[in-house]
């Protein structure tokens, strides 16, 4: 006699799996490394040597980390830039801006379709982006660089309290390095990345500052 119960569809239960972490839950998770390296890495008080056989100190490769995470939040599938649209004038202006759950005041103001996440159509602020890891000058909450400093963001190059598409194309990730002082020009000459051009970007105008652009390839020379 076969006394094995007879399965059928009605009683096997199949496990619920996920599809996977989401953005913000890939992205906590990298900042919780990160935060951890910025306490660690800088008691070891030595130079690394990366895969490129260059020398790093701590607090740099700890920087590079975090600049990459904050480009994964703004351009990343389920990002910044994905949930507003690409509505270039839109965009977060100050990093502390991402750590918030409600949307900026210039969001609400320049396009308030976007300041409530919609999830019938996938678009809308859709905070907080990223975790943070200290605090700015004015105490509010913000993700700082290998050397405790806040991070910034790079964005209204004319400086006229508006982001066309042409400046979003160029937005950049800026840590002030070593010396603590911001080096790289934010103005509407120097935004695109290139060579000797006195209309680009170059290596030497950042001074030691670490930057990331989010949009276009890295040009300087």
């Amino acid at each position: 006699m076969n006394c094995l119960p007879t399965l059928t569809n009605r009683s096997i239960r199949r496990p619920n799996y996920r599809a996977g972490l989401s953005l913000l839950e890939l992205i906590i998770v990298m900042m919780i490394l990160v935060a951890t390296s910025v306490i660690v890495l800088p008691l070891l008080n030595t130079k690394i040597v990366s895969s490129d056989g260059t020398e790093k100190s701590a607090p740099e490769i700890t920087t590079e980390s975090t600049l990459q995470v904050i480009r994964q939040a703004i351009v990343g599938e389920e990002g910044v830039m994905e949930n507003l649209a690409n509505h270039p004038d839109a965009l977060p202006r100050e990093i502390s801006e991402l750590v918030e759950e409600e949307a900026p005041d210039h969001v609400r103001m320049k396009a308030p379709e976007l300041a409530r996440f919609n999830p019938l159509i996938g678009i809308g602020w859709r905070g907080p982006y990223i975790v943070p890891t200290g605090k700015n000058e004015q105490g509010k909450p913000t993700v700082v660089d290998g050397w405790g400093r806040e991070i910034v963001l790079q964005v209204d190059f004319d400086a006229d309290g508006q982001v066309d598409s042409e400046e979003s194309k160029y937005i950049r990730i800026v840590s002030a390095g070593p010396n603590g002082q911001i080096d790289t020009p934010s103005d509407s000459f120097n935004m695109q990345p290139g060579g000797n051009d006195d209309q680009q970007l170059t290596l030497s105008d950042c001074g030691d500052d670490l930057v990331m652009f989010l949009c276009v390839p890295d040009y300087r020379r």
